[in-house]
């Protein structure tokens, strides 16, 4: 199928040839003043217009004209026009598959942006760094960039911009983009379809433009979801936009996509049409990317009809990929480099830790070195009596050396250990002051109170009034009641926390553990409030009461609940602060009787754990939390504990829903 208004490879190259003859007058005219332009300012304004003239058409032009722009800027110190040229070489280089250039230039630009304190300009580069990462399909990185553009989007600074439908569109579309790749079709749907919407409201000069790249977007994306109908009509939307906004880039994608449907369908010939048109573009523009996956397609479609053609396309493929993605490690570089930019005492701190893992790997390798010298030092001994001496004496060195590097490693080992009790008993310690301090304020109330009744009564009773005097007797006696009640609620938490909090004695003792759950929900809901009065959950339990008590050391099994309590109400706070309105963090822990097994089921509704790290986090020293908020011993010591007891500690969990931790404790 093959609508009249899409273009044929013949009117291609006329439609491109005319655009590139319409952009060469108008760039002779700016050639023409800028010759005769004495003013700085004036060339400035001259090199921008070259620049962009180029930029859709001639990336290698725009890249040589951007240059000249750049120096001019940088030496009449006009920041702006600085920015302006950088961004520009951006996106001329990641056009043409330089992804390192790109992103140098772009690292660059967003120093200086910040620097200045140039929203726009902020803004703008996040743009140019967003279309680089897209260009490498480096979704996270495009991701996390395009959230910051969505950040800077919803500031107070935009609010009453007249381009502020500009801004929205352009996060929505590279949000959009990213969650796609990263198979998060839901979201993707609402940012492509919002980047649709304002595409629709948009009415300025480049509202052609900016509903063709919506349009393709969207028929990407029902590509993708298998709604194959929808994709050829979006994509019939977008062709005639772009070919209106001269968008070689979205028509050659358009193309690109149509060439898929039918490549889908089966329907050969149509795929190779356009797939070939698709290619001519994304040769003409020099736009890498485009130009590896439209070959590829193309050495697809042929491998289904058996033909040479196939081999010639896929071989041209794979020299493009290797031309193209062999950056990895400078991609990665930049990255560390430009997160250093932005996040440098957080990457300080990074970098000490890092270092001291690498310190405790080294001293590991030493000790593993040392162990093989004394091997090796003690089969010299066995064949060589005559350098018994000589042997002894580096066997003596490397054994010191060993000890050493090992009584170093335990002191670490301890240090740490040590940091992560006291920051538990930190959480007991806020949970303890909450839980009596109530008591305590009735037992002050109430002894003012009685203070000023007892005052009373001396007047009455120095008037002779006992009537009224016995009256006041009678309320401080309640009053003491009050006291007495309230102080010894107060006595009873405090015996109750030393009960729990006692040094172990390595004893089992029979153990309400419905109980313990319980208060120890509450210690760590306290103690996170203590740390932050704006902290709120609601907290649910469900207890089988059919258990009774079980054999346990109670504070050890304290210690693992107040650990996984503490994960999870930090994971629920975690994810308010990005969530909508209308979530509502929710902590809750169940237990029950499973044959000869009592399960403690601990869940909340927090950020949940990746499936790449799952199987990392009972591991010592590994933690998901910022820097300076968790050693990454709490589970791996939980975990310790529970198999001590022969029983097991397992983890459920979906990324952005939640997690839920299950102990089994024999019965």
């Amino acid at each position: 199928m093959k609508p009249k208004y899409f273009l044929s490879l013949f009117s291609l190259i006329i439609f491109f040839n005319t655009a590139l003859a319409q952009r060469r007058g108008y760039v002779d005219s700016l050639q023409q003043l800028l010759v005769h332009e004495q003013s700085d300012t004036g060339k400035l304004t001259l090199l921008h217009a070259l620049t962009g003239a180029y930029v859709e058409i001639k990336p290698d032009s725009s890249l040589w004209y951007a240059q000249r722009y750049l120096e001019l800027a940088q030496k009449i110190k006009n920041i702006n026009g600085e920015i302006s040229a950088r961004n520009y070489i951006t996106n001329a280089y990641s056009l043409m598959g330089n992804y390192f250039k790109a992103l140098e230039a772009a690292f660059q630009n967003m120093e200086l942006a910040e620097k200045s304190k140039d929203t726009i300009r902020i803004f703008y580069t996040l743009r140019e760094i967003c279309r680089t990462y897209y260009r490498m399909n480096d979704d996270s990185m495009l991701l996390e960039y395009g959230r910051r553009m969505k950040l800077i989007v919803n500031s107070n600074y935009f609010k009453e911009n007249k381009d502020l439908k500009f801004y929205q569109f352009a996060y929505a579309n590279w949000m959009g983009s990213a969650f796609e790749h990263l198979t998060q079709i839901d979201s993707a749907l609402y940012y492509k379809r919002l980047s649709y919407q304002i595409a629709l409201s948009i009415k300025d000069v480049d509202a052609s433009g900016n509903l063709a790249i919506a349009t393709n977007n969207l028929g990407n994306l029902y590509l993708k979801t298998g709604e194959d109908d929808l994709a050829f009509s979006f994509y019939r939307m977008a062709i005639p936009n772009a070919e209106k906004a001269g968008r070689l880039v979205v028509i050659a994608n358009s193309y690109l996509g149509l060439a898929k449907l039918f490549s889908k369908k089966e329907q050969t010939d149509s795929a190779l049409y356009y797939g070939t048109l698709s290619l001519n573009i994304h040769k003409q523009i020099k736009y890498a990317k485009g130009e590896l996956e439209s070959t590829s397609l193309l050495g697809e479609v042929y491998g289904k009809k058996n033909t040479d053609s196939a081999y010639k396309y896929l071989t041209m493929a794979i020299t493009l990929k290797d031309s193209v993605f062999n950056q990895d490690n400078e991609r990665q570089v930049q990255s560390f480099k430009f997160n250093e930019m932005l996040h440098q005492r957080q990457l300080e701190q990074e970098k000490k830790e890092a270092q001291q893992h690498y310190q405790n790997q080294i001293k590991l390798y030493s000790l593993l070195t040392g162990l093989i010298v004394l091997i090796a030092i003690a089969f010299i001994l066995y064949r060589n009596n005559k350098q018994k001496q000589k042997a002894n004496l580096l066997l003596t060195k490397q054994k010191e050396k060993v000890e050493s590097t090992l009584s170093e490693l335990k002191s670490t080992q301890a240090q740490l250990i040590q940091s992560e009790k006291m920051a538990s008993l930190g959480e007991l310690t806020a949970g303890i002051a909450h839980e009596i301090q109530n008591p305590l304020n009735f037992v002050n109330n109430f002894s003012e109170v009685n203070t000023e009744l007892i005052d009373e009564m001396k007047e009455e009773l120095a008037t002779g009034n006992q009537q009224l005097a016995i009256e006041i007797a009678e309320d401080i006696k309640d009053n003491e009641q009050k006291i007495l009640h309230h102080g010894k609620r107060a006595d009873s938490i405090v015996k109750g926390m030393l009960q729990h909090s006692r040094v172990s004695t390595g004893q089992k003792e029979p153990t309400d553990i419905n109980a313990l759950a319980d208060e120890y929900l509450r210690l760590s809901y306290h103690g996170m409030r203590a740390k932050d009065k704006n902290f709120n959950a609601t907290m649910q339990t469900d207890f089988d009461n059919s258990i009774g008590k079980i054999n346990i050391i109670p504070q050890d099994i304290g210690r693992v609940l107040l650990n996984l309590y503490n994960n999870a109400f930090y994971a629920t706070d975690e994810k308010k602060k990005t969530a909508a309105e209308s979530y509502k963090p929710l902590v809750s822990v169940h237990t029950k009787k499973v044959n000869d097994k009592v399960e403690i089921i601990v869940s909340d509704n927090g950020t949940g754990i990746p499936q790449k790290v799952i199987d990392k986090i009972f591991q010592p020293f590994f933690t998901t939390k910022p820097t300076g908020q968790g050693t990454g011993l709490g589970l791996s010591l939980s975990y310790d504990i529970i198999k001590t007891y022969g029983g097991e500690i397992k983890v459920e969990t979906k990324e952005g829903e939640g997690s839920e931790f299950i102990i089994a404790l024999p019965y």
